[in-house]
């Protein structure tokens, strides 16, 4: 992502300050032609000083480099961690984990804050060198002309320091140039390494592809796909828009948009991978007989499963087994020459400081207030949204801020100065100088008003890249399957035109206002040098005439600075501005309440109590939950059952309270959950989540995040969770590498890892929430039989479509439509006519025997 959000954008703006680095050597090589005419063989000391100073930076060029390629890996590895923990916040809600992976990110964060001071302090230091250079070369040449008793008038003392000062935002704008030189050739390197990288290759096969993965990749975008019974259900039928990764859809309805997608392409050949494995054996056994038997009847179907029923249908089944005098006054000017370096160098250190201590402060209250934010706020939010604002606008109030809050301050300050001194040399010119003043307080106001808004257009058109591409990387094999990389990559062309339009914008209108600001300048210039010819001064004065129009000169430069770099720091606060809409999120319900924590040993029995759970996602939305009311027995087996989107999710949900109800309450034994902290709530709960997730790290890491187990503790769990054997083939035993969501590891291999977890866990109330779709049915039997074992006297609470998974459960809870439909033993629920829990039953084993 880094790559997109920083790198591209780095090399993208390079282009303009590479046309610097040889005007500024162009202006150097005239202006020395016109020292030369002014003072002669002295031309040569300010050129010697020139080259000496710039051969003295090459060491912190060398240095600045090395820290801005160490820079860059370290935003990688900082991105990385935040994207792994925004997209799985809802693992880490029910895990209790948060303030864990926080503290990876803080640590990640202070090695990156020492990188960020060294960045600055090199272009303290960088900024501090060159704009000494217009003293140091004065001093120089001064001295030079003492000893080789050059004569200095008014004349040619006023030519040397005119060239000196049109030269001198050419030399200033020098570090800047180094700076984005290193930053593009840092960023080419790294884009350079990861387009030569190898490609993904797939299957070689005939004819056209359609493709339905395991997991579901659902874009943000409008339903238009025949689920009729679902579409009836969704305010606007087919154009409903659905959420980032479909937060508002249930695990089914996301799959069967994937079939129906699939479908639509009439492909040749069809991959489905264990597509039913997310719904009701009813919906199952009606997606299999009329998607894959019917529709699909004339394709070449590879399914692979763990549902062995469907297996007689196939043609061929493949098996796979289980990865004062002239020297007083030169003496006095080499003075103030060499004191002015010591104070910008102070400078420099303040603005390392003050850009550490604000980007410090503004990262960890952001960190918080997201850690901190309720699953609706990302049920509500783009990912990419978030991420653009941790990656570029981060990266601005890191390198950027400081940096031009400092020249803006210096150049504002110097040109303040210059004008009082003006005003005494040459009082005439303050009828001129006022009115400019006032004209480019105008300009610089109306320019800013259209930067603001370009700069705020700006970074939306970049979270859509931002939103897009992560979208797309999520979605690539689908992608690739249905062979639709050019159609994605045309609408990425499409916003990255739209966000370089913007950026283009913001660029000419920065164009504009110094092209306004030059002629205002000028004015100011021409005035000065009419006024000191006017004033009744006397040669004794033509040192002072030479002076004024310098001070002249200077004006313009530090004018022209002074109203640029305040509009670059105005734009940069765009950021902090961009950042601080995440930094007040209101946060959910408090993770510890002091006066209401439970003990230790809670809960010791089990006992769960609903009273007229009403819970609904939004304000203004419909109840999702309209009314539960149960009571479950310490150590008692419980099946909630239901068809695909009738609530059995959202009641897991509210029990963990990632959804607050909207009425009623949910008492454990004897304690209100509403009324406790939720890191009290969570970690004293074990969970095996619907979609089973692992963490970039080792195995040891996945299982054990907080290190609260010893190894012999974690092989144990591993033996019993069927891993060990698997573990072992692997050199680094617990060591091995889990990657990126843990793609080398098999869905059912994922899911007994969330098993380990809650083993090691050891919560007296346990959650599966639909925790065996993704798994064979002979592991689903060894995974009850060790619930049965491991958790024997614990509350069991199992989320299934899988009916056989709940036909031993002390009770059987029956949701339709977000009521309590029936709650019973399982034996009495199949002897009652009618009963919801019986048609459940009899569509699984109907869907069985016909297979």
């Amino acid at each position: 992502m880094s790559y997109v959000t920083i790198d591209a954008y780095n090399i993208g703006e390079f282009s303009y300050w590479f046309h610097q680095t040889w005007t500024t050597g162009l202006q150097l090589f005239l202006a020395l032609l016109i020292v030369y005419y002014s003072v002669g063989m002295a031309t040569i000391a300010a050129l010697v000083a020139v080259v000496l100073t710039v051969i003295g930076s090459s060491p912190l060029t060398k240095s600045q480099l090395i820290y801005q390629t160490r820079i860059t890996q370290q935003q990688d590895r900082m991105l990385k961690a935040i994207t792994e923990a925004l997209a799985n916040m809802k693992v880490l809600k029910l895990y209790a984990w948060e303030n864990h992976f926080r503290e990876v990110i803080d640590t990640i964060r202070k090695e990156e804050l020492v990188s960020i001071s060294m960045v600055l302090l090199h272009r303290g230091c960088m900024m501090m060198l060159f704009w000494s250079i217009p003293l140091i070369v004065s001093a120089v040449t001064f001295w030079a002309c003492y000893l080789l008793s050059i004569p200095l008038d008014a004349s040619n003392v006023f030519t040397f320091l005119a060239t000196l000062r049109i030269v001198q935002e050419p030399v200033r704008l020098f570090p800047d140039v180094v700076t984005k030189f290193i930053e593009a050739k840092v960023s080419l390197d790294r884009i350079g390494k990861f387009l030569v990288a190898p490609e993904l290759q797939i299957i070689n096969l005939h004819g056209k592809i359609a493709y339905v993965s395991q997991t579901a990749w659902i874009q943000t975008a409008t339903i238009r796909c025949s689920l009729v019974k679902d579409v009836e259900m969704l305010p606007n039928g087919d154009l409903t828009e659905i959420g980032e990764r479909g937060v508002n859809l249930s695990g089914g309805q996301k799959q069967r948009i994937q079939l129906a997608r699939a479908l639509y392409q009439d492909a040749d050949v069809y991959l489905l991978d264990d597509p039913f494995s997310a719904v009701d054996a009813h919906t199952a056994t009606s997606l299999f007989n009329e998607y894959v038997m019917e529709a699909l009847s004339g394709k070449t179907v590879l399914l692979v499963t763990h549902q062995v029923d469907f297996l007689p249908a196939f043609n061929l089944i493949l098996i796979q087994s289980p990865g004062m005098s002239r020297v007083t006054l030169f003496s006095l000017y080499t003075v103030i020459g060499c004191t002015l370096p010591l104070f910008m160098f102070l400078r420099a250190l303040s603005m390392v400081r003050l850009g550490c201590d604000a980007s410090e402060s503004i990262f960890s209250t952001l960190i918080h207030s997201l850690f901190r934010a309720p699953m609706s706020f990302y049920d509500s939010t783009p990912l990419g949204r978030i991420l653009s604002r941790v990656s570029s606008d981060l990266s601005i109030i890191d390198l950027e801020l400081a940096y031009k809050l400092t020249i803006s301050l210096g150049s504002t300050l110097n040109a303040y100065t210059i004008l009082a001194l003006l005003a005494t040399l040459a009082w005439p010119v303050l009828f001129i100088i006022f009115p400019i003043l006032y004209l480019i307080m105008v300009l610089q106001r109306y320019y800013f008003n259209t930067a603001k808004e370009l700069m705020r257009i700006n970074g939306t058109t970049k979270s859509s890249v931002v939103s897009h591409l992560a979208e797309s990387i999520a979605g690539a094999t689908t992608i690739r399957a249905f062979e639709e990389e050019q159609r994605f990559f045309t609408k990425n062309l499409v916003l990255v035109d739209s966000n370089a339009s913007t950026y283009f914008h913001t660029f000419s209108a920065s164009q504009w206002l110094i092209q306004r600001l030059e002629i205002p300048c000028a004015i100011v210039l021409s005035a000065s040098a009419l006024a000191m010819t006017l004033l009744p001064l006397g040669d004794s004065a033509s040192g002072l005439v030479g002076m004024a129009l310098s001070y002249g000169l200077s004006l313009n430069v530090f004018l022209i600075v002074a109203v640029h770099y305040q509009c670059f720091t105005a734009e940069s606060i765009i950021s902090v501005e961009r950042l601080e809409q995440y930094m007040h999120i209101p946060s959910e319900a408090p993770q510890v309440i002091e006066a209401a924590r439970p003990p230790a040993n809670w809960p010791s029995h089990g006992q769960v109590e609903i009273c007229n759970l009403k819970v609904r996602y939004q304000k203004n939305s419909p109840l999702v939950l309209r009314g539960i009311s149960c009571r479950i027995e310490g150590g008692d087996k419980i099946g909630i059952v239901g068809r695909t989107g009738s609530g059995k999710t959202t009641l897991i949900s509210a029990l963990f309270r990632l959804v607050e109800p909207t009425e009623g309450r949910i008492v454990i034994d004897g304690i209100d959950i509403a009324t406790i902290g939720l890191h009290d709530l969570r970690s004293h709960f074990g969970i095996i989540p619907q979609e089973p997730t692992l963490f970039c790290g080792t195995v040891r890491y996945n299982l054990d995040p907080l290190s609260r187990h010893t190894d012999p503790e974690i092989w144990e769990v591993l033996q019993k969770c069927q891993l060990r054997e698997a573990i072992l083939q692997k050199e680094e035993g617990l060591d091995t590498s889990v990657a990126e969501e843990g793609s080398n590891w098999s869905m059912g291999q994922r899911q007994l890892f969330c098993l380990g977890r809650a083993l090691l866990k050891r919560s007296k109330v346990l959650v599966l929430d639909e925790a065996t779709a993704s798994i064979d049915n002979a592991t689903d039997a060894i995974l009850q039989r060790i619930i049965r074992t491991e958790f024997a006297e614990c509350t069991v609470i199992t989320v299934a479509h899988r009916i056989p998974t709940v036909m031993d459960s002390t009770k059987v809870l029956a949701i339709a439509d977000g009521k309590l439909a029936e709650y019973d033993a399982p034996e009495n629920l199949m002897n009652e006519e009618g009963s919801l829990f019986r048609q459940l039953v009899q569509e699984f084993w109907s869907h069985s025997t016909n297979n």
